[in-house]
């Protein structure tokens, strides 16, 4: 028969072994989230990061405007999913320019950065006093182009890409001295009467707008040379003073760049184009005017055009339309057979 100083002996050791494994329990419990919540300050812990977080590229410093990113200055953080702004760059951004002031650790943005240097002057310019090609379309590249009644003809702007079309005006960026050109242009046209101040697409503008290795090359030997000759005395000066010679040898590398990279620009406006814009500060205005009256009226004769020809020959009209849809049916048909491999 068990005495009661047995059953009080193991009660005793009961209760000590329910303790000791209470209290291991609660250490591990405690040294689990110890390291749980340490996890989550250290922004290390696996599940969270996996379910809650997205990976983002930042600047380890700020960046302003126009400034080239380089790998040292990316890094790579994630945030709560909940905090991602919308159209993170997915790519490297390494090479690209900073469109804006950018401070540091701020997700980065495809509206924040570019793969091209746009300059400060740079404006989005309404055109409607330039003849359009019947068949221009957003994304073409065209010559602006000034022809006088004897026939001779010249490039006013190269190169301008054509962001967008409504009816008879497109858009395209032009810098401030393009934008004065091309009102020169304008104010010509206007006064040479049988002049035309019209747009020619590029053939393949992928293949043929590019900036010869002779012109970057050309380039680059006179920013050296320039550079070789203020080096001595940039060197002696304080940080200040370089820092203001090396900004003008910059804009200056810039601007003739911009010169040696422009395909055959060759119109300039004459004197007495110039002097009558001086003399009359409505020139341009009546111009614009003129030109886009008679673009909308060169349109609009080939739409009417277009409607003529449909009402008075309205089965040739059916005819062609058909042969057309059939023409687009026959392609796409030995497109999808071409694929499949019939």
């Amino acid at each position: 028969m068990i005495g009661m100083s047995q059953i009080k002996k193991r009660t005793i050791q009961a209760a000590s072994i329910g303790a000791s494994v209470g209290l291991a329990i609660a250490i591990g419990v405690g040294v689990w989230s110890f390291f749980t919540i340490r996890s989550y300050q250290n922004g290390t812990n696996k599940n969270y990061l996996k379910n809650y977080t997205t990976q983002v590229q930042v600047l380890k410093r700020d960046v302003v405007q126009g400034e080239i990113i380089t790998d040292g200055m990316v890094e790579t953080i994630n945030v709560n999913n909940s905090t991602v702004p919308t159209g993170v760059v997915s790519g490297s951004v390494v090479g690209l320019t900073a469109k804006y002031n950018i401070a540091a650790k701020v997700p980065l943005t495809t509206d924040m950065v570019s793969d091209e240097v746009v300059s400060a002057d740079v404006r989005n310019v309404e055109i409607n006093t330039v003849l359009m090609p019947s068949d221009l379309t957003e994304g073409d590249t065209v010559d602006i182009r000034i022809m006088y009644p004897n026939g001779t003809d010249y490039i006013v702007l190269s190169q301008k890409n054509i962001d967008s079309i409504y009816d008879t005006t497109f858009w395209c960026k032009l810098s401030e001295d393009e934008i004065e050109l091309l009102n020169s242009a304008i104010v010509d046209s206007f006064l040479n009467s049988g002049s035309k101040l019209y747009a020619l697409k590029y053939a393949d503008s992928d293949a043929q707008v590019k900036s010869s290795e002779d012109l970057k090359s050309e380039t680059e030997g006179y920013i050296a040379t320039k550079i070789e000759d203020e080096w001595e005395s940039i060197a002696k000066m304080d940080v200040e003073e370089a820092s203001k010679e090396i900004l003008d040898l910059v804009y200056e590398y810039k601007n003739f760049a911009n010169a040696a990279t422009v395909n055959s620009r060759n119109y300039q406006p004459n004197a007495y184009v110039m002097s009558a814009m001086k003399a009359n500060s409505y020139l341009i205005e009546n111009a614009s005017q003129e030109l886009k009256r008679l673009n909308a009226e060169a349109r609009t004769t080939i739409e009417n055009g277009i409607k003529n020809y449909k009402s008075q020959n309205s089965s040739d009209y059916e005819n062609v339309v058909t042969g057309a849809q059939q023409s687009i049916i026959t392609q796409q048909t030995e497109r999808e057979n071409l694929l499949s491999g019939k």
